[in-house]
């Protein structure tokens, strides 16, 4: 090893990075039993989960497993990473709830997600072959998460529309001896006087064709998504009835 090379292990090199820390305190409450008895990964995922914050005394409560398929990153309301449709854009938000009400009622909540892609995005490309097929996949990958939280008393599937929420409902409705919950993700607002989101994808064609200008194309492309989460709404707002 060079001098340069032993300088980057100096704490006053802006190249300096810790190799080890001081032990956390405390006991993790397995019995002797346990050692002798459990699987070694159940007392090795207690490791994990005293690893990653959940206080010790806590590691044998009751596990339960939330899934959703989740896409974006938010910091509050502000953006930091957008996801590939406003349906998973805020189902952190509700795993987040749905934790903290795991977590009150003194069980451990796990949380995974398998985010979803956006067939209105891929339209007019080859990634619109994906759609159909993305169901399947997911739903494998979701059974396969399931099943990596063995000693789970139950999972939560969180998800929206029509690729991500039928892959959590297969999943799901393979866990056939424990309680399962499915929580529909919603669907975004209709902006008042807007085309909806089902309509604006037809702007292409209709600005192409001179049956809307591009200032109004602009208008709506704006403001369709009502609200920043929620799904797409695909039919179509009917005229007032004629008095």
């Amino acid at each position: 090893m060079s001098n340069n090379d032993k300088e980057h292990f100096q704490e006053n090199s802006p190249f300096y990075f810790p190799l080890e820390v001081t032990p956390r305190k405390g006991l993790l409450p397995i019995s002797r039993e346990d050692y002798e008895n459990k699987p070694s990964g159940d007392i090795f995922g207690k490791i994990q989960d005293a690893g990653m914050k959940w206080n010790p005394d806590d590691v044998n409560q009751s596990e339960f497993l939330i899934m959703s398929t989740a896409g974006g990153l938010k910091n509050g309301e502000e953006t930091l990473a957008l996801g590939m449709h406003s349906g998973h854009f805020e189902l952190g938000d509700a795993a987040k709830v749905a934790a903290n009400a795991f977590k009150n009622l003194f069980t451990k909540p796990y949380y995974v997600s398998v985010s979803d892609p956006c067939d209105g995005r891929t339209q007019g490309t080859t990634g619109m072959m994906n759609s159909l097929a993305y169901r399947n996949h997911a739903a494998t990958v979701l059974g396969d998460l399931r099943r990596s939280l063995p000693n789970r008393k139950g999972v939560m599937g969180i998800a929206t529309c029509d690729k991500g929420l039928p892959a959590m409902m297969m999943a799901l409705a393979n866990e056939s001896n424990l309680p399962t919950i499915i929580m529909p993700g919603g669907v975004t607002l209709i902006a008042k006087g807007i085309k909806d989101l089902g309509s604006v994808q037809s702007l292409p064609s209709l600005v192409s064709h001179k049956e809307i200008s591009l200032q109004e194309a602009q208008s709506h492309g704006c403001a369709s998504c009502g609200t920043p989460g929620g799904g797409c709404h695909f039919w179509e707002r009917q005229p007032p009835p004629k008095s």
